[in-house]
């Protein structure tokens, strides 16, 4: 899909031409961006009246010019697509009636026309509002009240009403709930007929503990001389759900599922994405597979894919594999199964090499879960342990989406490429700057072999003492990774092509991959339920970036919950980013940044810092200098932040002791997410 270009005469304040550009945009309240669609061409900043007109995935066209620096910016002039339907904000009473007020940016109060039935008004709660005028330069928006959530400061209204704002409900239509059940409970022999029947190949799950769900299983046999069978056994999701159906429809306009520190919103009905589209043991279950024939040196000789029905032979979690590979004693376990899980842990190493070996990058960086009650309130933050279990899984999920995607393109079938472009040539320049105020060697980073250049960064990295904010400034100048029917390849996993497959339950654009392999194991080649592919990659693009927003602004506010009783603490902290406001301070091993408006700082930089003020509505942290400022931006010389603030006690004294309700758990070598959501990226 590309941007429409309409060349103006006049010039920007740097000289360069304006123009005219459509595309989505990321609404950030005062400030937005326009995201690019144009490989080459780096996302707009978009500021002006023109944000007033505009919501957080609508597309747009905004007048547009390059500053001096070379950054893209400009105004929105007009809306051309609304994302959704309805308006969140806080329900206030006024001279007329009601008005709905926006949490952020400038735009006028909608008016409100009238209440859904049921619905009673409460002064200052948040409320959800059926828009029926959208918003113009001379008026603001109209609507009906069709929920209420509740108050701003309970944490479950607050993301309630983040959910809300980005077009995500956790309720299915009746019929759509109705169609999910209408399947039954179990498998019947008749419906699993025509299909390969692999109950006699040890099968097996690996997820978190707290997984409810398991979509995926794997499988690995020894060929002899060397070779290996990597089997990938995904759910077969595309037999339940049919193109032109409610539940079709449904997983289409969601995309995704949304995963929050106190639930789960999912794509899918729980009589699917818990039942007969979870692997369970021991239980019949209809799957998709993707083999994988591949030699000593970890290079694929043949793929094959076909519909298949498992009987998963175990459920295992990521600790009991880890156990498993460290030689450890795991209760239950079939000898064939802890064999295949031995040669699996010798696989990952050989799979991992190799895709470094082509420029693959492995940002390492800390992952935090926010634990939370029954209620959504915050109970503390944990760090995740990094295991090899996790990079088994992640290496297993990555061959087979290549494998998937490398079948299809070679026999010419549409589908939907997993696109991740090169970096821009502007944040590339930005980050080698960066990296060089750290002491790091980085202008090959702008070379014409970018990856290798970032590869060596990450080596020089691994041993710093800020190893986590240079991978999180790395991390930052990459370009955002979309659904695309083209592309020249994924960046970040060095593949030409990449496809998602291995997670249907969650992902609609796996589903869509489904549909193309039995489209081609069948000899049809069409495109997937007549769906646009532009138009689908476009829409489940913008439907990830919208519960990545939602699922970080959750774990921001419920974090800032838990930090509001350590307010007047003093903490160790170091600059991850500088703005024109001052620079945000990542505050130990929290996790959690604050806001420090003080100029001269660089990144790296560590200092000493007070809590001074935390939003919680907005997850926000403020943060004062305690002490004086450092001198020359002192960076890896310092000492690590500790993860330990103090309190002035009332004799007087500072006091160490740990932050409130966070923990730290073991951490390893190894790559992986929890609840295994990095399967594939």
């Amino acid at each position: 899909m590309k941007p429409h270009w309409r060349k103006k005469e006049t010039r920007g304040a740097s000289g360069g031409h304006e123009a005219i550009i459509e595309g989505v945009i990321q609404h950030k309240g005062t400030f937005a961006f326009l995201l690019s669609e144009k490989e080459g061409t780096g996302d707009v900043f978009i500021r002006g009246r023109g944000l007033d007109l505009a919501m957080d995935g609508d597309r747009v066209q905004a007048r547009v010019r390059p500053e001096k620096s070379g950054r893209l910016a400009g105004e929105i002039i007009a809306v051309v697509k609304r994302a959704r339907t309805s308006m969140v904000g806080i329900l206030r009473r006024v001279k007329t009636g009601w008005a709905l007020i926006p949490e952020k940016g400038s735009a006028p109060p909608a008016q409100v026309s009238g209440f859904a039935p049921k619905i009673v008004p409460v002064e200052g709660a948040f409320a959800v509002l059926e828009v029926t005028r959208w918003p113009t330069s001379d008026a603001g928006a109209a609507g009906l009240v069709n929920e209420i959530l509740g108050d701003p400061g309970d944490v479950r209204a607050r993301i309630d009403a983040i959910l809300r704002a980005r077009g995500i409900n956790e309720n299915f239509p009746g019929e759509v709930v109705a169609q999910a059940a209408s399947f039954g409970a179990r498998l019947e022999p008749e419906q699993w007929k025509g299909r390969e029947e692999l109950f006699d190949l040890p099968v097996c799950t690996i997820d978190g503990a707290d997984a409810k769900d398991f979509d995926d299983a794997v499988s690995l046999e020894d060929l002899g001389g060397g070779m290996l069978r990597l089997g990938v056994h995904i759910a077969d999701v595309a037999h339940y759900v049919k193109p032109g159906t409610a539940l079709d429809a449904e997983a289409y306009s969601r995309a995704t599922s949304v995963y929050l520190p106190d639930r789960v919103v999912p794509m899918l009905p729980p009589a699917l994405s818990d039942n007969l589209c979870s692997l369970v043991p021991r239980q019949e279950r209809l799957t998709m597979s993707a083999f994988m024939d591949i030699n000593s040196s970890g290079k694929v000789t043949k793929r094959r894919l076909a519909e298949t029905v498992i009987r998963s032979w175990r459920r295992f979690t990521y600790e009991e594999i880890q156990t498993l590979l460290e030689g450890g004693k795991v209760p239950d376990v079939h000898k064939s199964i802890g064999e295949a899980v031995k040669r699996m842990g010798i696989l990952t190493d050989v799979l991992y090499k190799r895709r470094v070996a082509r420029g693959a990058l492995d940002f390492n960086l800390p992952e935090y879960k926010v634990n939370a009650d029954p209620h959504g309130r915050p109970l503390g933050v944990s760090l995740r342990p990094r295991l090899k279990s996790h990079r088994l899984i992640e290496e297993f999920m990555l061959l087979a989406n290549e494998a998937v995607a490398t079948e299809l393109y070679a026999a010419k079938f549409p589908f939907l490429h997993r696109r991740h472009d090169t970096p821009d040539p502007l944040k590339l320049k930005a980050l080698s700057a960066a990296l060089g105020e750290l002491g790091l060697t980085a202008g090959h980073i702008e070379g014409s072999n970018a990856a290798k250049g970032l590869q060596d960064v990450l080596r020089q990295a691994e041993n710093h003492p800020l190893t986590n904010l240079i991978n999180s400034l790395m991390v930052r100048s990459m370009r955002q990774a979309v659904y695309s029917p083209e592309s020249d390849g994924h960046f970040g996993i060095a593949t030409r092509f990449y496809s998602h497959f291995t997670s249907p339950i969650r992902r609609y654009p796996d589903l869509m991959t489904h549909r193309a392999v039995k489209a081609l194991l069948l000899g049809k080649k069409e495109n997937h339920g007549a769906l646009p592919l532009d138009k689908a990659g476009a829409h489940c693009s913008e439907r990830e970036r919208a519960a990545s927003d939602a699922e970080h602004k959750s774990v921001d506010i419920m974090r800032a919950e838990l930090m509001k009783e350590l307010v007047g603490s003093i903490m160790d902290g170091a600059v991850t980013t500088i703005i024109d406001s001052g620079a945000f301070v990542m505050l130990g091993d929290t996790g959690a940044e604050g806001l420090l408006r003080v100029s001269g700082l660089k990144p790296g930089t560590k200092i000493k810092v007070k809590i001074a003020a935390v939003d919680t509505a907005e997850g926000k942290i403020d943060l004062s200098l305690e002490g004086p400022p450092p001198q020359g931006g002192q960076t890896g010389q310092a000492r690590q932040p500790q993860n330990n603030p103090t309190r002035q006690s009332r004799g007087g004294r500072s006091g160490q002791r740990p932050p409130l309700n966070f923990a730290r758990t073991a951490m390893n070598k190894g790559r992986g997410k929890g609840r295994g959501r990095g399967r594939g990226r």
